[in-house]
């Protein structure tokens, strides 16, 4: 997937081994950020799979998200390469 949805500077993993947004999300564009629900997601290993509430929006993964990569980058080591991320809100 060409560029990164991410600040530079702001991811904690590579472009390789990190989750990326699916292509068929259609997030609203726009600043505003409300609470919806995010999701990881994993067709090679479904124990990445998770998901919760959190403020959503920007184009950019939830804090939530991040922190229960990190948790499950701890458990289980590297991400499986197609890990993906979305968000929906309301």
């Amino acid at each position: 997937m060409p560029g990164s949805l991410f600040p530079q500077g702001h991811r904690d993993w590579s472009e390789e081994e990190g989750p990326k947004q699916r292509s068929d999300d259609r997030p609203l564009f726009g600043p505003i950020i409300r609470e919806g629900s995010w999701w990881l997601t994993s067709k090679k290993d479904s124990r990445w799979n998770a998901q919760g509430r959190a403020r959503v929006g920007g184009l950019v993964i939830p804090e939530d998200c991040k922190k229960r990569v990190e948790e499950l980058k701890r458990k289980f080591g590297k991400p499986p390469d197609d890990l993906e991320w979305g968000y929906m809100k309301g």
